[in-house]
């Protein structure tokens, strides 16, 4: 069978090619340019010590409108995004995918799955917990997992790097043992240069509160802070302050305890489901990638009840629904009304 993988050049992408060679498939490495009009040259190099065709997708447009412009846009707009939910559904598995126009296999470590209430196929956790990436797959519409392989569902991130050595891979030592990159289209990881250039009005400067709404000192921006922040802040409170709560009409942002982030309910947009839910749902939700699920109550307008309060639901990242290993669906989290 004729597979396309889709090659960042990295190990994951990698092993992803030998291991489907070994199993007698023809490979073809597709390559996405998302920033830059050439691939790194490491990158067709490695094509070629693995004996693949390497094939190009200039993604670069496609990719600023629907993943990097929106995520600037929401920090913008007082949210925190989390692009890898909207790059994979759009761009890896949506104009790759319809640029393949066949079997494409990705590094991802999840696994094919079905739910046995439905028989719905969806995605199941992947068996190394560090490394599970299901959490950023949950807007993947169900027609996505057709002709979608996970050559890595097998494998932890220990056995993938132990065979890039075995198979003596020309991958920097370096970048086995990095893990992945948080956001891609930036370097550094420091997404507010780029956002005041981009959005000018979120560098205005602003009065920080105590919890009884006396002023304790000056941000440069609310979009420079998060919910839940706790470092950076350029106050002294005498004790641990999380950055609690914003007010955008007056421009000021308020420090409290940790217990003043305690969310008992809250709101997502409608979901992207990959198993056909039934109201009210009991199910595990997880906030945050690589944070710990919780138990709760999805009804259907939107509102989410935890069994218990929780402390990292924050407005603009994506909530991800669970049955078990299971994953059901998700949506983005909505702000306070």
């Amino acid at each position: 069978m004729n597979v396309a993988v889709a090659f960042s050049g990295g190990v994951d992408s990698a092993v992803c090619v030998r291991l489907l060679q070994a199993r007698g498939h023809a490979v073809t490495a597709w390559h996405l340019l998302l920033r830059e009009a050439a691939p790194d040259p490491a990158v067709p190099a490695l094509a070629d010590a693995l004996g693949v065709p390497l094939r190009l997708l200039d993604a670069r447009d496609a990719f600023e409108r629907a993943v990097v412009a929106p995520f600037f846009a929401a920090y913008a707009a007082g949210l925190t995004p989390n692009p890898c939910c909207l790059c994979n559904p759009r761009i890896k598995l949506g104009l790759l995918r319809r640029a393949v126009q066949g079997p494409l296999a990705t590094g991802h470590y999840a696994a094919h799955a079905r739910d046995p209430a439905t028989g719905a196929p969806t995605l199941r956790r992947h068996r190394d917990p560090a490394k599970d990436q299901t959490y950023f797959l949950c807007a993947l519409p169900p027609a996505a997992l057709r002709g979608l392989l996970l050559p890595l569902a097998g494998h932890t991130r220990a056995d993938v790097v132990a065979l890039a050595r075995r198979w003596r891979l020309p991958i920097p030592e370096r970048r086995l043992a990095a893990g992945s990159q948080d956001v891609c289209f930036l370097p550094d990881g420091d997404y507010r240069p780029e956002l005041r250039r981009r959005h000018p009005e979120t560098a205005a400067p602003g009065d920080i509160l105590d919890p009884a709404g006396r002023v304790i000192g000056r941000h440069a921006g609310l979009a420079n802070h998060t919910r839940g922040q706790r470092r950076g802040l350029g106050v002294a409170t005498g004790g641990r302050a999380y950055v609690v709560a914003f007010d955008r009409a007056r421009n000021t942002l308020t420090l409290g305890p940790r217990e003043a982030l305690l969310t008992p309910a809250f709101r997502v947009a409608p979901p992207n489901w990959l198993v056909p839910p039934t109201f009210p749902l009991r199910c595990q939700a997880v906030t945050r990638y690589h944070h710990a699920p919780f138990a709760c109550t999805l009804h259907a307008d939107g509102a989410v009840l935890p069994d218990a309060p929780q402390t990292l639901v924050t407005p603009g990242q994506w909530c991800a629904f669970y049955r078990g290993p299971l994953l059901l669906g998700g949506a983005p989290i909505l702000p306070d009304a």
